[in-house]
């Protein structure tokens, strides 16, 4: 229900207007602009209907500062015979005007405008809002483009979707995609990676407790199953879920129904399920690892997302990206030589997108003023090694450069923010003075 703020120094006005129109809208009432501003601040207001004459604060000046302040509409009124008034405050900003004595049928026709044009802004704003935090996917592959330009229809069919994909190949961000795109974009995403879930915390986890229920349960907590109420449930790594987990979430799934452990009330839960994995579910279903019926329950949108390796137009395009992302919050200046990106463009990518962006992020650290084959791992480089301990001396050298140069980012940040001052540093970053010192000597 819309909020409708009406201001006016005259009592039995504000009792007139509670009396027409609390049905439809929650009616809050002001006597003074300055009292004004105060309810505003306190409560989600939509619209302000106020008089122009008041003391202290009139009409304008209260329309003023809600305009440029709050960003509301606000309808003005103002006695017959002074339609100059309304002519200036519409000039000012204001959505509406209506002129004394009220006719109460054509204020409420201005009211219900001014709200239908306050949900369409919100909601446009909302739209903007996902379509920004959609466009984290960077791609200009075929096969995602097919899969992005389908999200629309995904989204609101509100329906259990399953992504399918090897590690690191986006599949959360397609799951964010499609909740930022749908009816419950303004409800939580409560993404869980189930491998990470320990089968004897399932229940607690997602069930949530009383307090009580067992032994160290010293509050209540509000379970995954609830905390996505109005929103949508992300289970990554769902075929990593062991069986008996999977008939609880079975169970939830038929009724959307839980019960807190420790508590024998029943409460429905409202949630959209996009499950994720880069396991063979059919596989795993003839092995009797996964539960046939659960399979059939949580695929009934299939999304499969490539390997990049599949893509290898996208991997010019997500390098130069993140050298880009990199090379800006390291405050460096980076680029790629031609044939750097040509060893990038050759490797297979197992780790895919998140691999390329790890590697990324070394190589700007390591680079200086331009990445080249030195700043690239072995396996992605090409060098070829075939002594197992040159192999791993070359490795040390990597992971050793890699420790110096973060060594360095850090003691020489430390002493600009100390201005110098070795012990203020110390002091700062809660370490050892003689460490600090030690590491000073060691800054290359």
């Amino acid at each position: 229900m819309n909020t409708v703020l009406f201001v006016d120094d005259e009592g039995y006005m504000l009792e007139l207007m509670k009396m027409n129109f609390s049905k439809k809208y929650n009616v809050l009432t002001a006597q003074s602009g300055l009292e004004a501003l105060d309810v505003i601040r306190k409560n989600r207001v939509d619209l302000v209907v106020t008089d122009i004459k008041m003391p202290k604060m009139d009409g304008m000046e209260l329309l003023k500062i809600v305009r440029d302040q709050f960003d509301l509409p606000v309808i003005i009124i103002t006695a017959f015979g002074t339609i100059e008034n309304a002519v200036e405050a519409i000039k000012k900003g204001a959505y509406d005007y209506i002129t004394k004595p009220i006719n109460l049928e054509d204020l409420e026709t201005k009211i219900d405008r001014s709200i239908e044009y306050v949900n369409i802004k919100r909601e446009n704003s909302i739209l903007r809002e996902r379509i920004k935090r959609s466009s984290n996917i960077i791609t200009k592959s075929e096969k995602i483009l097919k899969i992005l330009d389908k999200i629309p229809q995904y989204a609101n069919l509100d329906l259990p979707i399953l992504i399918l994909g090897e590690s690191g190949t986006g599949k959360e961000l397609i799951a964010r995609a499609i909740h930022d795109q749908s009816s419950r974009c303004t409800g939580p995403f409560i993404a869980v990676n189930m491998s990470a879930v320990p089968a004897e915390l399932f229940e607690s986890e997602f069930f949530g407790y009383e307090q009580g229920a067992f032994t160290g349960a010293n509050s209540r907590k509000i379970g995954k199953f609830e905390a996505a109420n109005g929103g949508t449930l992300f289970l990554d790594e769902i075929g990593d879920m062991p069986l008996e987990d999977q008939a609880k979430l079975l169970r939830v799934l038929q009724d959307f129904k839980i019960t807190r452990l420790g508590s024998v009330e029943e409460r429905k839960v409202d949630f959209r399920l996009i499950s994720a994995t880069n396991k063979p579910l059919e596989k795993m279903i003839e092995e009797k690892k996964f539960r046939e019926d659960l399979y059939y329950r949580i695929n009934v949108i299939r999304i499969e997302i490539p390997p990049l390796r599949e893509r290898p137009e996208d991997i010019e395009l997500l390098s130069n990206y993140y050298v880009n992302k990199y090379a800006e919050q390291m405050k460096k200046s980076v680029g790629i030589s031609p044939k750097a990106m040509e060893m990038l463009k050759s490797y297979k990518w197992p780790g895919n997108v998140r691999e390329l962006q790890n590697v990324i992020l070394r190589a700007v650290l390591n680079a200086e003023g331009e990445i080249t084959a030195k700043d690239l791992p072995l396996e992605v480089s090409g060098d070829e090694i075939t002594d197992y301990k040159t192999f791993l001396l070359r490795k040390r050298i990597e992971r050793d450069k890699l420790y110096r140069q973060l060594e360095n980012q850090f003691v020489s940040s430390l002493l600009f923010k100390a201005g110098g001052n070795v012990s203020k540093a110390a002091e700062m970053a809660k370490m050892d003075r003689r460490l600090l010192q030690n590491m000073i000597k060691h800054l290359s």
